[in-house]
């Protein structure tokens, strides 16, 4: 089975998450994810959110029941996508790379299409991931004149220049800075 041909065929985005690593002296965690599904709307909305175990602000969501969701936009910067999904936030404060704005009193993307606060109300171990129910706390547009960044989308036109941003930065960090 071709699983590719399912997985990037599905119509679904890429957010960011940001929550608090109490283990790092409170600071901000965060990751790039992929798999938030509207499961209901109306006077009972809910949405599930599957993160990766392995994932270090998997077990801050954990530790802390509320996190926030920025939707990306289909113009992200690359940069961000990189940020936030080729290291962890165990090791780097991606939050102090970026510019950001706090609301509920955690940051969102500022050019993301809208954000989200998120209350875990309940959550399953499903061995590799772990999937949170949560209900909206609060909710606004940022941008609604932007259209979301779609999953297939990241993977035609912005995988590529994220890898090479990631890159520019270690390089910048590490001291090799191209010219």
């Amino acid at each position: 089975m071709d699983i590719d041909a399912l997985a990037t065929k599905l119509t679904y985005g890429l957010y960011v998450v940001s929550v608090t690593d109490a283990g790092h002296g409170g600071r901000p965690a965060g990751f790039v994810i992929d798999a938030v599904c509207q499961l209901a709307t109306g006077d009972a909305p809910l949405l599930v959110c599957a993160a990766m175990n392995k994932n270090h602000s998997t077990g801050c969501i954990k530790r802390q029941g509320v996190f926030n969701l920025s939707i990306l936009p289909d113009d992200a910067d690359p940069f961000i996508i990189a940020n936030f999904g080729f290291q962890s936030s165990a090791d780097a404060a991606k939050w102090e790379n970026i510019a950001f704005e706090t609301r509920a009193g955690l940051p969102i993307i500022p050019d993301a299409v809208s954000w989200a606060q998120l209350r875990v109300k309940d959550s399953r171990d499903l061995g590799s991931h772990t999937a949170f129910f949560c209900v909206p706390t609060e909710a606004a547009y940022l941008n609604p004149d932007k259209e979301p960044l779609r999953y297939a989308d990241y993977f035609t036109k912005l995988k590529t220049p994220a890898f090479e941003a990631f890159k520019e930065y270690k390089d910048r960090i590490s001291g090799k800075e191209t010219l």
